[in-house]
């Protein structure tokens, strides 16, 4: 019975690793396919319609708004009120500021609007281009001879590639406002100070960190999205299947992205 079920576990096991394997595959062929249409967009010989990305870029940017707004408030209040929790022990609360700026500007803004964008685009992204997958009409358009990438996801991916580090820099804005009323509101912090020592403590070179954060989150966010989409199955449980993983795996590139980039600025001393 023990033998049975020991090879049982190692058949299971075998078997996610080869699911692994050929998940890896899959995206290293998509990511080629995505890189030959940029070269076919930039060449001008690509199917790309502006109306179709200026909606995109709406979606990813205008309607994501307030949401990124009101988790970056937060966000920012909670870092100012446990950053003030051990600073009162050494009377020096004024160096919330640093910590509210510095946290924020290098990186969790970047992060927190990454995950709003996963849970919110990228499962829409997986959703909507598993709904054509299930009803043909990716087929169509390949019968057609018009390439899905080109036509379908290139748009998006740079919808959400161009609109991330704009939110990421509004976010940003929002997380010191945040830390700012907490401190001055409810700490009773000088707000001229305040903004003295948050000016100080954010330099440019954070702000370049968050950027390239915010531009590697978008392409995994959106590649990840488009790529769940278009393989997914040709039924209704396909989809849900689809759209659930392109947010797990939009979160987990996200997470593991952000070690990758900290361990090389590390390495860099930036």
């Amino acid at each position: 019975m023990s033998e049975k079920m020991s090879e049982s576990f190692f058949e299971k096991c075998g078997e996610k690793v080869l699911q692994v394997i050929e998940s890896l595959g899959t995206g290293f062929d998509f990511l080629g396919d995505i890189t030959v249409s940029f070269g076919h967009l930039i060449s001008g010989k690509s199917y790309f319609r502006w109306n179709d990305f200026m909606l995109l870029v709406k979606r990813c940017g205008v309607d994501t708004l307030l949401l990124v707004s009101l988790i970056s408030l937060l966000v920012g209040m909670i870092l100012a009120f446990v950053g003030s929790i051990q600073l009162k022990m050494f009377g020096a609360q004024i160096f919330i500021s640093n910590i509210v700026g510095i946290a924020m500007v290098r990186v969790l803004s970047a992060v927190m609007t990454g995950i709003i964008m996963s849970g919110r685009i990228g499962a829409s992204f997986a959703a909507e281009l598993g709904m054509m997958q299930t009803n043909e009409e990716i087929d169509a358009l390949k019968t057609l001879g018009v390439s899905p990438v080109e036509f379908l996801v290139i748009p998006r991916v740079l919808a959400v590639v161009i609109m991330m580090p704009i939110l990421t820099i509004y976010a940003d804005l929002m997380g010191i406002l945040g830390g700012y009323l907490i401190s001055v509101g409810m700490l009773h912090l000088n707000p001229v100070e305040y903004l003295n020592h948050t000016q100080e403590a954010v330099k440019l070179s954070y702000v370049w960190v968050g950027l390239i954060h915010s531009l590697v989150f978008g392409a995994i966010i959106s590649v990840a999205g488009c790529l769940r989409g278009i393989r997914c199955e040709r039924n209704a449980t396909g989809v849900g299947i689809a759209t659930t993983s392109a947010v797990v795996t939009g979160i987990t590139g996200i997470v593991i992205a952000t070690a990758i980039i900290t361990f090389i600025c590390q390495v860099l001393g930036v």
